[in-house]
C-alpha cells in the first residue's frame, strides 16, 4: 500500500503521444540510457510528494513492461485509463480517483493529501526540488493552487488543493484545469 503524505503526486502519461513521428512513443524514447517516464518517475520519488500515482493509457502495457522493474522497487500506484482518447481530463480524474481508493483503504492514515502536484508524465527535466517548492509555497501561502513561472509565463507541474478536488473532477478534454488556473484569488503563480 502506497505512503501517505500530505501531498500526492499524480503522473499523466496515458497520452498517445500523436505529434511522434515514426511510431515511437515519447515517453519511452531513451534519454541518457533510460526511457523519458523513468526520469519522471525517479523525480516524483526524490520528491517529499507521497502517494505516488502514475495513470497510463495509450500502449499501457508497453509502457508497463519498460518500467516494470523500476516500479516494483518502489512504493508506486499504476492506474490504467480506458478512456485517454476522450482527453487529459480523464486520466485526471483516473488519478484523483485513485487518492481517494488509497484513502479509504488505508486504514492507518484515513486522511485524503491536502493537495496533489500534477506531474506530465513527458517533462524528464523536471526537479524534484521544484515539487518541494510548490508543497512548501502551499504550506506557506495557503493559496489552493500554485503555479511555476519560467520566463513569467505559467508552467508545469501545478500544485492543487483538495479542496479543488471535486472542479478538477468536472474538468472535461484537453483543456484541464485551465478555468482554474485563471482564477487568481485561489492562485499564486509566483514559483519561479
Amino acid at each position: 500500500m502506497p505512503t501517505q503524505g500530505t501531498t500526492a503526486v499524480i503522473i499523466l502519461a496515458a497520452g498517445s503521444s500523436s505529434r511522434m513521428s515514426g511510431g515511437h512513443h515519447k515517453l519511452l524514447l531513451p534519454l541518457g540510457g533510460r526511457p523519458v517516464l523513468i526520469h519522471v518517475l525517479e523525480t516524483a520519488l526524490a520528491s517529499q510528494a507521497r502517494p505516488i500515482i502514475l495513470v497510463l493509457g495509450h500502449r499501457a502495457d508497453e509502457i508497463r513492461s519498460q518500467v516494470a522493474a523500476h516500479i516494483k522497487q518502489h512504493d508506486i500506484s499504476i492506474i490504467e485509463n480506458p478512456d485517454y482518447q476522450q482527453g487529459m481530463s480523464t486520466s485526471l480524474h483516473m488519478g484523483l480517483q485513485a487518492l481517494t481508493n488509497i484513502r479509504d483503504n488505508n486504514h492507518q492514515n484515513a486522511d485524503l493529501p491536502i493537495s496533489t502536484v500534477i506531474l506530465l508524465g513527458d517533462q524528464p527535466l523536471m526537479t524534484a526540488s521544484i515539487i518541494d517548492r510548490l508543497i512548501a509555497t502551499r504550506e506557506a501561502s495557503g493559496k489552493s493552487i500554485i503555479v511555476p513561472l519560467y520566463h513569467g509565463k505559467r508552467g508545469n507541474p501545478v500544485l492543487f488543493a483538495a479542496d479543488l478536488f471535486p472542479e478538477l473532477m468536472e474538468v472535461t478534454g484537453d483543456e484541464g484545469a485551465e478555468a482554474l488556473l485563471c482564477d487568481t484569488r485561489r492562485i499564486l503563480p509566483r514559483l519561479s
